[in-house]
C-alpha cells in the first residue's frame, strides 16, 4: 500500500469466474527494515495461477547483522552446577587463600573518626580486591567448565545416548586403525554400533517432551526439590533478545537506550549533597562482627544472578570459616572511613520483559533488574539490620514490614469501611497511585530524615557515599552502555531500600493519622491504609477526604513526588445499599478523579457494596489459566508431580480468607472449577467423586483448604503486634475475623 498505492490498478488476485480483484498478499515490515525497501511490485506475466507474486526488492547493505548468538566460554569463577567433590575443593582453597589475608598496615594506626586519608582508601580497595581475588582463584581452581556448545545439547543424553556415542566412537576408530575395510566384522561391528548410535539419538530428540518429564519424576523421587523446581523452571518459554529495539540495532546503541529510559530526574532538580561530609567529633564506630556477617550470609536465598565480579551467594555460602572474619574487617574499615570501593559499588542494569506478549521491541515494555556485587548485599543486609533499630514505622504503613502482607491491608480497609456502613455511614475512598514513587526519592530529603535520628553518624555517611558514588551500566546482548549514577530514587534490589522508602514516606502517614479527619475506629486512626507506596484515604464525608488529599498533595511537592491522576480514582461505599445524591467532584491536583463502581486494590478487587462476587470470579478465572497450564505443560508427568504441582499452583486462593459476602452460586462455581482442575491435571473422569478422589491422593479438598488459609489469618492476626490489627482481633463486631472463627475455624477444634 505504501508503494504501489490505493489507487493503483494493481492487484494480486484476479478472479476468471467475474473478474473481481483482491490484495491476498501482504508484506509486514518493521520501521527499520522498511529502510531498506527499494521497490515493490506485482509479476502480472506469471501464469502458474490467477494468483500473481509480490515482489519486494531490499537493499541489505545498509543492514548491520546482529550477533547476538555468540559463542564464548563460561566462566570458570561462575557457580553453575558443582559436584560435591569441587565445593570440597573450594573450601579447602578458600581456607588456604582467606587466611593469609590480615589487617592492612596502613590502617593499624588509623583512630580518627571519618578519616579522609587517601592511602586507607587505597589499602581498604586492595583488602577488597584481595578478598575477591582469593574466591576467584579458589572458584576457578575447583572447577573446570566446559565451552558452550554452538548447538543446544540433547535432553536424556548422559542418560540414553552417551553409551552408545562412545562405543560407536571406539568402533570407528578401529575400523580407521584397520584400513577401513568395506567388509568384513569390524566393518559390521562399525556399522552395527553407529546404526544403534543413531536410532537412539532420534529417539531423544523425538521424545524430548517425554524425557524432560521423566527427569522431573527422578527428582521428586529422590525429594530433590531444588532440582525438581529448577527443571520446572526451564519449562517456562522466554522470549528472545529482539534484533532492534525502537528501531535501533546496534547492541551498544540500545544499551545506551535503555540507559536514557532508565534514569529518573527529579521534580526537584539536581541533588545539593557533596560527595564529602563534614566530621562531627569522634564517635564510636558501629560495629561490625563476624557473627553478624554469618547470620546475613546464612539468611540469603540461593539462586540468584551474579555481579559484574561472577560472584554469587554460594560462593560466600561454602567459602569456610575464614570469610565472615575478613569481611567483618572490610565492612568496619568501609564504615570507619565512610568509604566504599567502586568495583564493590557497580552494579549491572539489565532490561527484562515486562510483558511476554507484547511488543519486545519496545523499550516501554522493559524493566530494570539491577545485579549488585555479592559482598555489596552483605553490607546492604548489615545495615539494614543496623536501621531496624532506629527506624520507627506508624502501624498504617504494612509495606516490607514482617509479620504484615498484602492480605492484612486488605483486611483493615474493608473491615474500616465494614464498621461503618453497618451503621448507616457511607465511606469516602480515594485509591492513590504514585507515579514512579521508588525512582523520585530526593537525596537531600532522604539525608535529612537519617540525620533526624538518633543513629550512628557513620552510618548515615556510608549509606550517602553509596548512593552518591554508585556506578551502573545497562548490559544488552554482551554490550555494555555507558556508566551513569543515579540522581534520585533508592536503589533498585538493594536489601535497605524498602526500609528507607518507608522512611521516606512515613511523616505523610503520621500527618495524615494526626489530624481529626477521616475514619476512627476506637481512637485508632484509620483514615489511611498503605502498602509501600499504594495508599488508600478513607473519610465519611467529602469534605474530609478533599483535606486528606490536599495534605498528600501539599506533601508530595515538597518531596518530589508526583501523584498520577489517571490512574487514582475514587469509590463511595454505600451504606445498606444507598448511595448519597449529588456528590461533589472530589479533585487531585486539579483534575476531576474518576468515580469507580470496583477498584483492583493490591490484587483483591473491592467493590462499592463489598461483595465478594467479583474477586472470586478473578481468583476462579486465575485458577483456571494456571490449572490448564500446569495440565497441558506437565501431562505427561508422573501422579506424584503433578499432585506436587497442584498443590504449588492451584491451592494458592489469593485473599480467600477475607470472602464473606458471596452469592452461593459463585462460591460453588469456584469450587468446581478447583475440582475439575485436579481432575483434568490427573486425566481422572468429570464424574468422579471430589471427596474420593481428595482422599485417595491425600490431597486437600476445597474446603479444607479455604479452612487453613482462615486459620493462617486468624492466627497471624491474634499474634500480631500491630495496632490496627490488634484492634480487629479484640473487637467482637468484626464480621472478617468472626467469619473466619465461626464458619471455617472453630467447627473443626472439636
Amino acid at each position: 500500500m505504501d508503494f504501489l498505492g490505493l489507487m493503483s490498478d494493481t492487484y494480486t488476485f484476479i478472479s476468471d469466474a467475474n473478474g473481481s480483484r483482491r490484495w491476498l498478499d501482504h508484506c509486514v515490515v518493521t520501521k527499520s527494515a522498511m529502510q531498506t525497501i527499494v521497490n515493490v511490485y506485482v509479476k502480472l506475466d506469471v501464469t502458474w495461477s490467477d494468483h500473481f507474486p509480490l515482489v519486494v526488492q531490499c537493499k541489505l547493505d545498509c543492514i548491520k547483522p546482529a550477533h547476538y548468538n555468540v559463542n564464548k566460554f563460561c566462566s570458570k569463577v561462575r557457580w553453575n552446577e558443582r559436584q560435591p567433590e569441587q565445593i570440597k575443593l573450594y573450601k579447602k582453597l578458600c581456607h588456604e587463600n582467606l587466611r593469609h589475608i590480615d589487617f592492612p598496615n596502613e590502617l593499624s594506626t588509623c583512630a580518627d573518626y571519618m578519616c579522609n586519608d587517601l592511602t586507607h582508601r587505597f589499602a581498604i580497595d586492595r583488602l577488597y580486591n584481595n578478598i575477591v581475588d582469593a574466591l576467584s582463584r579458589a572458584a576457578s581452581d575447583s572447577c573446570t567448565p566446559k565451552c558452550t556448545r554452538k548447538k543446544k545439547p540433547v535432553i536424556g543424553w548422559n542418560k540414553h545416548v552417551s553409551v552408545a556415542h562412545r562405543n560407536a566412537r571406539s568402533k570407528f576408530e578401529l575400523w580407521v586403525l584397520t584400513g577401513k575395510p568395506g567388509e568384513g566384522p569390524v566393518w559390521n561391528e562399525m556399522r552395527e554400533s553407529r546404526r544403534l548410535f543413531k536410532s537412539r539419538l532420534k529417539w531423544c530428540q523425538n521424545n524430548r517432551d517425554q524425557i524432560r518429564m521423566d527427569i522431573l519424576a527422578s527428582h521428586h523421587a529422590k525429594n530433590d526439590f531444588k532440582n525438581f523446581w529448577k527443571s520446572t523452571n526451564k519449562l517456562n518459554n522466554k522470549p528472545g533478545i529482539p534484533v532492534s529495539v525502537n528501531d535501533v540495532s546496534d547492541r551498544k546503541c540500545i544499551a545506551n537506550l535503555f540507559r536514557d529510559h532508565f534514569t529518573v530526574k527529579s521534580p526537584l532538580g539536581p541533588q545539593q549533597s557533596g560527595s564529602r561530609f563534614i566530621q562531627h567529633g569522634r564517635e564510636p564506630s558501629t560495629q561490625i562482627t563476624a557473627k553478624g556477617v554469618r547470620e546475613v550470609i546464612k539468611s540469603m536465598s540461593r539462586g540468584k544472578s551474579p555481579g559484574h565480579d561472577d560472584l554469587s551467594v554460594e560462593h560466600l555460602k561454602c567459602a569456610g570459616p575464614h570469610l565472615a572474619r575478613v569481611l567483618a574487617m572490610l565492612f568496619s574499615l568501609c564504615i570507619g572511613h565512610s568509604y566504599l570501593p567502586a568495583d564493590m559499588m557497580k552494579t549491572v542494569v539489565v532490561p527484562v520483559v515486562k510483558c511476554k506478549t507484547g511488543d519486545i521491541s519496545d523499550k516501554g515494555n522493559y524493566r530494570p533488574i539491577s545485579l549488585a556485587t555479592i559482598i555489596s548485599k552483605v553490607l546492604d543486609g548489615l545495615l539494614g539490620t543496623q536501621l531496624d533499630k532506629y527506624i520507627k514505622l506508624h502501624d498504617n504503613q504494612f509495606g516490607f514490614r514482617p509479620g504484615l502482607s498484602t492480605e492484612a491491608a486488605i483486611l483493615s480497609v474493608k473491615q474500616t469501611v465494614k464498621y461503618y456502613t453497618v451503621r448507616s455511614t457511607p465511606v469516602y475512598a480515594c485509591f492513590l497511585d504514585l507515579s514512579k514513587a521508588f525512582d523520585l526519592v530526593s537525596y537531600d530529603i532522604l539525608w535529612q530524615k537519617l540525620d533526624k535520628l538518633s543513629m550512628s553518624r557513620d552510618l548515615v555517611h556510608i549509606l550517602k557515599y553509596w548512593y552518591l558514588n554508585q556506578v551502573n551500566v545497562v548490559r544488552w546482548a554482551g554490550e555494555y552502555s555507558d556508566p551513569y549514577r543515579l540522581e534520585c530514587g533508592v536503589r533498585q534490589g538493594g536489601l535497605t531500600s524498602p526500609k528507607l522508602f518507608n522512611l521516606y514516606v512515613n511523616a505523610l502517614i503520621e500527618e495524615l493519622s494526626s489530624t481529626h479527619v477521616g475514619c476512627h475506629i476506637d481512637g485508632v486512626c484509620l483514615n489511611n491504609i498503605s502498602y509501600a507506596d499504594d495508599m488508600v484515604l478513607l473519610s465519611a464525608s467529602v469534605c474530609g477526604l478533599s483535606k486528606l488529599i490536599a495534605i498528600c498533595e501539599r506533601y508530595a511537592e515538597s518531596h518530589g513526588l508526583i501523584y498520577n491522576a489517571k490512574k487514582s480514582e475514587c469509590m463511595v461505599f454505600h451504606s445498606r445499599g444507598k448511595c448519597p445524591d449529588n456528590i461533589p467532584s472530589i479533585k487531585l491536583n486539579g483534575a476531576p478523579l474518576k468515580k469507580v463502581e470496583q477498584f483492583k486494590y493490591l490484587g483483591h478487587l473491592v467493590t462499592s457494596d463489598l461483595k465478594d462476587d467479583a474477586d472470586i470470579e478473578r481468583e476462579r478465572r486465575a485458577l483456571s489459566v494456571r490449572a490448564n497450564m500446569i495440565a497441558r505443560r506437565f501431562a505427561r508427568c508422573s501422579v506424584d508431580v503433578k499432585i506436587t504441582l497442584f498443590r504449588a499452583f492451584c491451592t494458592s486462593l489469593y485473599t480467600s480468607s477475607l470472602w464473606i459476602n458471596y452469592t452461593k452460586k459463585q462460591y460453588s462455581a469456584l469450587r468446581v472449577q478447583f475440582n475439575n482442575a485436579f481432575r483434568v491435571l490427573l486425566g481422572l473422569s468429570r464424574f468422579c467423586s471430589a471427596s474420593g478422589m481428595f482422599a485417595e491422593f491425600g490431597v486437600d479438598c476445597f474446603y479444607t483448604t479455604m479452612r487453613k488459609r482462615c486459620a493462617s489469618l486468624v492466627r497471624r492476626t491474634w499474634g500480631s503486634s500491630n495496632s490496627i490489627l490488634r484492634l480487629f482481633s479484640e473487637r467482637f463486631d468484626c464480621q472478617y475475623m468472626n467469619h473466619c472463627c465461626m464458619i471455617h475455624v472453630l467447627p473443626n477444634l472439636k
